[in-house]
C-alpha cells in the first residue's frame, strides 16, 4: 500500500512539470503538506545519500548542510524534479523542474507551514512545448532526446533569436556534440519552426 502511494505521488509530481502554460496561483493547491521521509532515509542512507527505483523513476534522497533534498529522475536522465525540505520541520519549501538542466514547469516556494509564497512558470510563452520539441526532433531530424546515449554532450536552453529583421524572445537552442561534430539547432518556441541548423566539424 505504501509503495502504491509513493508511485501515485511521483507520477503527479512528474506530470505537474511537463507542458504547463499560464497557470495562476489560485488554480493549484497553495498548501504543501508533503514531509521528507526522514525515517526511511536514516534507515537506508549511505554517506548522506539514499537512492532507489520506483518503476522507471530514480529516486535520490540527500542530506545537505541546511536542508534535505529529493530528486526524481526520469526519461533516461533527461527530466529531473527537485524538492527541498526544511531541516527544522521536514516540510517542503521549494520545488524545481529541469529538462537536461534547463528550467521548465512551475517553480514554487513555500513557508515552513506549507503556504505558497511565490512561483514562476518557466513554460510561459512557449506554446511549442517540451513534449512537442521531443516529438518534432525525433520525426523531422531523427534526433532522439530521450533514448540516444551516443552524444558526447547535449545542452538545451531557451533564449532570444535574431534573423535579419525577425526577433523572437522564445527560442529553444539545442547543442549536440559527438566525436566528429557539434550541431546547433534553433527552434521557434511559439511555432516549432526550425530557425537554423548548423554543423561545426571537429578537425583532427
Amino acid at each position: 500500500m505504501k509503495k502504491s502511494i509513493y508511485i501515485i505521488i511521483i507520477m503527479f509530481c512528474l506530470l505537474s512539470c511537463k507542458d504547463k502554460k499560464i497557470i495562476f496561483p489560485e488554480k493549484f493547491n497553495a498548501k504543501s503538506l508533503e514531509k521528507f521521509d526522514l525515517k526511511t532515509f536514516n534507515d537506508n542512507k549511505k554517506d548522506s545519500t539514499y537512492e532507489y527505483f520506483v518503476k522507471d523513476t530514480i529516486v535520490k534522497l540527500y542530506e545537505e548542510k541546511e536542508h534535505y533534498k529529493k530528486e526524481l529522475i526520469t526519461g533516461n536522465h533527461s527530466f529531473k524534479n527537485v524538492f527541498i525540505y526544511s531541516k527544522t520541520t521536514n516540510s517542503l519549501v521549494n520545488e524545481f523542474c529541469y529538462f537536461y538542466g534547463m528550467p521548465i514547469g512551475i517553480w514554487k516556494s513555500y513557508d515552513e507551514k506549507g503556504t505558497l509564497l511565490n512561483w514562476k512558470n518557466y513554460n510561459e510563452g512557449f506554446d511549442f512545448t517540451i513534449k512537442d520539441l521531443i516529438a518534432m526532433l525525433k520525426k523531422e531530424l531523427q534526433i532522439d532526446l530521450i533514448n540516444d546515449n551516443n552524444y558526447k554532450s547535449l545542452i538545451i536552453d531557451r533564449s532570444s533569436y535574431k534573423r535579419l529583421f525577425f526577433i523572437t524572445s522564445y527560442c529553444y537552442s539545442i547543442q549536440i556534440a559527438t566525436m566528429a561534430e557539434t550541431r546547433t539547432i534553433k527552434i521557434d518556441g511559439k511555432t516549432g519552426e526550425i530557425l537554423s541548423d548548423v554543423n561545426a566539424f571537429i578537425e583532427e
